[in-house]
């Protein structure tokens, strides 16, 4: 804000009568300018008007109208997340019941399997940046899909984008698709960050 002359004063005094005022801001005498009633700040600045005849006095925010304003678009920018997040579940995991797979509802009993899929997600920039892949390998009804499962939602929660999805979906998808089509949805795999095949 430039400041306050004593021409700028006799500006705002003169013109004081025209400006509108809200029911939570005052004029102040000293300055001329609107203030907020509740944190007395600013609510107006002053700026020479073009061609030098006389001043403009654009609105700006207050210091709580301005908190207000960063939490509104923190809040915003958090719930297009939670949206983003969502609509990458739905995509990502095709099966309703992988929801449930995560670090938190792990019955504990392969802890040493559960630390490796957690330092997978922990290291995850690093393993994506190299190229690195886990493989789960083990007899049937030992948790490599719910642990695949909980690497994909720990890594969806991250906003990455995962699918996890298995060779015979693949394959029905690809029945009936060819040439370009069939190159398109295999292209299309490489959407995703991270491909889990069960």
């Amino acid at each position: 804000m430039m400041p306050i002359t004593e021409e700028v004063h006799a500006f705002l005094t003169a013109n004081a009568a025209a400006q509108i005022q809200r029911d939570d801001e005052y004029l102040d005498p000293v300055d001329g300018l609107l203030h907020c009633k509740t944190c007395h700040g600013l609510r107006q600045t002053v700026i020479p008007a073009p061609g030098g005849t006389g001043f403009l006095r654009p609105r700006c925010l207050c210091p709580c109208q301005s908190a207000a304003e960063k939490q509104r678009k923190a809040a915003e920018e958090k719930r297009e997340r939670l949206e983003r997040i969502q609509r990458r579940k739905a995509h990502g995991l095709q099966d309703r019941r992988l929801y449930d797979c995560t670090f938190a509802n792990d019955n504990g009993k392969t802890p040493g399997l559960t630390a490796k899929a957690k330092r997978y997600v922990e290291h995850w920039e690093d393993a994506a940046r190299k190229n690195i892949g886990l493989l789960l390998f083990g007899d049937v009804g030992t948790g490599k899909s719910f642990l695949a499962g909980c690497i994909a939602n720990a890594l969806l929660e991250q906003d990455v984008p995962v699918l996890m999805t298995n060779f015979p979906t693949i394959l029905n998808r690809m029945t009936g698709l060819f040439g370009s089509e069939r190159a398109d949805f295999l292209a299309s795999l490489n959407a995703y960050d991270l491909l889990i095949l069960d």
